[in-house]
């Protein structure tokens, strides 16, 4: 077993057999449904519901986003109002927002599956969180991980004016952050932003020692990518506002079912019925530790795969996950369906000066175009990739190279908004001017988060 794998009372369960793990889960199961029995949402809906084994949890009825979100806010809360302590809600296409209640409980056992990841958080750490803070979950989750193993919490919130790009570098330089948590999207604009201020990130935070990513499909090439970029471990955790967070990477880089918080299912996507072991399919989550807000085969509108006989080279026996994304995520091309996953293992082996790390998928009648910027252009290598994707996948592709800032204007990352107190009190014989109406008392401009 790796050295930095043992057990922890966070991961013990990770370890445990198959066998133990599902006594332990039909427990929690049986726990989770009796809890939900007191939402006016499930009350009625698992009034009749025995289970014997694990496997009843596939007699039980789905939950769907829309369900949830006709539910809310306070439909599915089972708990009395008074034992809550925060609230949060996920966005979906549609804009309709979907509830989120949590207890202390809910909050503690939300932190504990973040601290199932391998970053191992740890006094003397400083935990640059980067995860906007407001109503999505991660930033206050991972905030809750990192000061419960004992580390400092640097809550450099992003789109706020509050903290522009300059000064969460100059944040993370002075500060000497240990671990940046952020969107993986987000992990490259810091990183092209300390580059815009003469810094390399590869070699001017030598304090850093992580980055914990969520928010976003992260495929292994990505992944390695930014770890490359920023030279540390990246370790990407895998969740939803509703349940939390389901799976998180071990030291080997793989995402790890959080098995004794959640049963997940596998569907087809078409039947619904579940798909065999180590196929690809839409995920069902079924909570075991939520208190506040059960869930039952909760249709998160994921893609994915469940390995659950992966032999682990960390040692875990948990399961893995295997993150495709969303509908977001893929593309349809000839009737076809393809996963912007499978694009990134195969084009983003290629050297990062080949092709960058900032690029986009232009669906077009006759062909795909990948556009990205490059700094060293490889016709040959581009003809070699095409020719790889056309085989393996029987997708037309075309490699478009574009020059390094034609995809992202980096002032945009320099820009700092101007930030102020409002005020009501001018005087004129200063020369200042006093103010004419309430928008020029405001500290951020239109549409910023403060």
């Amino acid at each position: 077993m790796h050295a930095s794998e043992i057990p922890n009372p966070d991961t013990e369960r990770l370890y445990w057999a198959p066998d133990r793990i599902d006594t332990y889960r039909l427990e929690r199961l049986r726990e989770s449904i009796s809890r939900a029995r007191n939402s006016a949402f499930y009350g009625p809906r698992l009034a009749d519901v025995r289970l014997e084994s694990i496997d009843d949890v596939a007699r039980l009825p789905k939950t769907t986003k829309d369900d949830v979100r006709k539910a809310s806010p306070l439909g599915l809360l089972a708990i009395p109002p008074d034992e809550l302590v925060q609230y949060h809600e996920s966005f979906g296409t549609t804009g309709t927002p979907a509830a989120s209640w949590l207890s202390a409980a809910d909050l503690d056992n939300y932190a504990s599956q973040i601290n199932q990841a391998a970053v191992d958080f740890r006094p003397g750490d400083r935990v640059l969180v980067r995860f906007p803070y407001a109503i999505s979950v991660p930033a206050h989750i991972v905030t809750h991980a990192a000061r419960g193993r004992g580390a400092c919490v640097i809550p450099a919130s992003s789109r706020t004016a509050i903290t522009p790009y300059p000064r969460v570098i100059d944040l993370l330089t002075k500060l000497e952050a240990t671990v940046i948590g952020c969107l993986p999207m987000e992990a490259v604009w810091l990183a092209l932003a300390a580059r815009a201020m003469g810094r390399e990130p590869a070699r001017d935070f030598p304090q850093l020692r992580a980055i914990c990513t969520a928010g976003e499909m992260l495929s292994d090439a990505r992944r390695r990518r930014i770890a490359e970029l920023w030279n540390v471990e990246v370790y990407n955790m895998y969740g939803c506002t509703e349940g939390g967070n389901i799976a998180a990477a071990c030291s080997a880089g793989r995402l790890h079912l959080a098995w004794d918080h959640f049963l997940l299912e596998v569907l087809d996507e078409q039947s619904g019925e579940p798909v065999e072991a180590d196929e690809l399919g839409t995920a069902a989550l079924t909570t075991l530790s939520r208190q506040a807000m059960p869930l039952v085969r909760y249709l998160l509108g994921d893609y994915l795969r469940l390995l659950p006989g992966f032999h682990c080279t960390c040692g875990r026996t948990a399961p893995v996950v295997e993150h495709f994304g969303r509908d977001l995520n893929r593309f349809q091309f000839a009737g076809r369906h393809f996963f912007v996953r499978d694009l990134e293992e195969r084009l983003l082996a290629a050297p990062v000066e080949a092709i960058g790390n900032l690029w986009l998928v232009d669906v077009r009648p006759e062909a795909v175009h990948f556009r990205f910027e490059s700094d060293r252009p490889d016709a040959s290598l581009f003809n070699s990739l095409q020719q790889q994707l056309g085989d393996e996948l029987g997708l037309p592709l075309r490699l478009d190279p574009v020059a390094t800032g034609n995809l992202l204007d980096r002032s945009r990352l320099m820009r700092v908004e101007p930030v102020r107190k409002p005020r009501v009190v001018s005087y004129s014989d200063s020369g200042e001017s006093a103010p004419k109406t309430l928008d020029e008392l405001m500290s951020a401009p239109a549409g910023v988060e403060r």
